[in-house]
């Protein structure tokens, strides 16, 4: 392994955002100082959080830092302001840490408090860094994989992991209070769950832009390590350091939630693979230019500006995420020359001469693209294809934004179809399409999937979270309720409140084995642990 300590980076590269010491003392606000015996900074930098903290405290203090001038710096500022007796401040890679550095006794109270490095290592390898780490078992411990073993892990979390496995055995408690960003926060959550000496999770979101002009869900995490006590397994969620308490996730059957208020009142919904219906994503080509064409007033031309003349029979209206997210009709139209994922293509020149030779003359830029997906494959192929992609009709919803947004696409005049950044179930029988855009516009519906997801992931709502919610087959849905359906959507294309709440009560009450599985009742203390 490359030492930190021989490699020049960047602050960028070690994901470098030192605190300022006005945030540092809100974080230092919420904890009780006086009552720690050491502190531990794993990367104290300039020393914000260790040159506020709080006279009160008396605790010894141990921190390292591998950045030469942060060090020097350090050294300089800190040794005026408390009694060097105290101090012990390491010019060391933080992972070198080990149980001989720590002085605490059986019977230490321990604060570990700082703003471990906001990076991973393929970013870190991306910029021309050197990873935060070994690749080894940094959790150290009993019945986890090693985190580290994956392709690529955050340096924030690994140093935390770290400490985690220094301190676990070593004190009587350990109190993390730690700026870091979000997505670490639900991974920890999630590793750390089967330890019930490992809790009381609190995530107090801070404005990452103004305090670090960076573009990061970042905030404050705290969370306990105390062996003589069960904590709670949840992270409470807050508006800002020290602000009000806005919410909480946690796990339910292994599956991290991220509103657990509004899971109680809407994991009925949760399909447990019992869906009658299959989410598909939509057509692949990373041929923008030379498939997705306009019709103008002097014809059909392509993204180079270019007259195209392809048989009409070809071409469907491509609906984009955008599109369907704003309720935009298409303004694109794609051949979907392509029956399925097993159609060899040889007989295109046949079925759809016109676009055949269109293809030809982008043979190149056809044989360019870089996608390992088009490698063995005929040369024009697209994916996101299957007898579904030839269906009438088509629910759809955009994947990229934070709002689950449904429509009903029809022949328009063309059949329609979504691009690779939305999903879709698909029908030919249209009171089906009606009975499926109903189910997943309920109230309902749509706070499942918000409980289950959160806002700052790109594809918030990816296949795998789409396939959570329940969507019982139509044959399932009593008769009287499809024709409600049929007639209310043929009468004004909208459903009233009143069929809205028919229909939710049907899916609520009509499963009896999933609402005795679920004992909402206890959802706070029936945590998969």
């Amino acid at each position: 392994m490359t030492s930190l300590a021989t490699v020049k980076l960047t602050a960028r590269q070690r994901g470098d955002f030192q605190t300022p010491e006005e945030l540092a003392r809100e974080v230092w606000s919420t904890l009780d100082a006086a009552q720690y015996d050491l502190v531990i900074e794993p990367t104290f930098g300039l020393g914000s959080f260790l040159t506020t903290m709080p006279s009160e405290c008396k605790a010894n203090v141990l921190g390292w830092e591998i950045h030469k001038i942060y060090y020097q710096a350090m050294i300089a500022t800190f040794g005026e302001k408390i009694d060097s007796s105290r101090v012990r401040l390491l010019r060391r890679d933080v992972f070198t840490a080990s149980g001989t550095d720590i002085t605490a006794t059986p019977d230490s109270t321990v604060l570990v408090i700082g703003n471990p490095p906001w990076v991973t290592n393929s970013e870190q390898g991306t910029l021309g860094g050197a990873n935060s780490g070994e690749k080894r078992n940094l959790k150290n411990l009993s019945g986890f994989a090693a985190m580290t073993g994956k392709s690529n892990f955050d340096i924030s979390e690994a140093i935390i992991l770290h400490f985690v496995s220094l301190l676990k055995d070593r004190c009587r408690s350990v109190q993390f209070a730690l700026l870091t960003k979000f997505s670490v926060v639900r991974n920890l959550v999630q590793f750390l769950a089967p330890h019930a000496s490992i809790g009381d999770y609190e995530f107090h979101k801070i404005d990452s832009a103004l305090h670090f002009n960076a573009a990061v869900d970042a905030g404050l995490l705290k969370f306990r390590l105390d062996k003589n006590s069960e904590l709670r397994q949840t992270c409470w969620m807050y508006a800002s350091v020290g602000g009000a308490k806005v919410g909480e996730i946690g796990l339910v059957n292994n599956k991290l939630i991220y509103d657990l208020a509004a899971y109680r009142r809407t994991g009925f919904m949760e399909s447990d693979g019992r869906s009658g219906y299959v989410w598909r994503q939509g057509v692949k080509h990373d041929m923008s230019k030379r498939m997705e064409l306009s019709e103008t007033a002097g014809g059909i031309r392509n993204g180079l500006g270019e007259l195209v003349d392809v048989e009409d029979a070809v071409l469907y209206q491509l609906y984009k995420c955008s599109d369907i997210f704003h309720g935009r009709q298409s303004r694109y139209v794609v051949p979907i020359h392509q029956r399925d994922l097993k159609d060899n293509l040889e007989d295109l020149p046949e079925r759809f001469p016109k676009l055949h030779l269109y293809f030809t003359k982008h043979e190149a830029a056809f044989r360019a693209r870089k996608s390992s997906i088009y490698r063995n494959r005929p040369t024009f192929s697209i994916f996101g294809i299957g007898d579904y992609t030839h269906y009438v009709y088509k629910i759809a919803i955009g994947a990229l934004y934070s709002a689950p947004v449904f429509r009903l696409l029809e022949p328009n005049p063309r059949p329609a179809i979504v691009d690779d950044t939305s999903y879709m179930l698909a029908t030919n029988d249209y009171d089906e399409a009606v009975y499926l855009l109903a189910i997943v516009n309920l109230d309902c519906s749509r706070e499942f999937l918000n409980s289950i997801s959160h806002a700052t992931e790109k594809r918030r709502f990816s296949k795998d979270v789409l396939a959570r919610l329940l969507i019982p087959p139509m044959e399932k849905c009593p008769p009287e309720l499809r024709h409600k359906l049929k007639c209310e959507w043929a009468r004004s294309r909208t459903f009233s409140t009143e069929l809205q709440r028919s229909i939710q009560d049907w899916l609520s009450k009509d499963q009896p084995k999933r609402t005795e599985k679920m004992n909402f009742e206890l959802l706070p203390n029936a945590l998969t642990l």
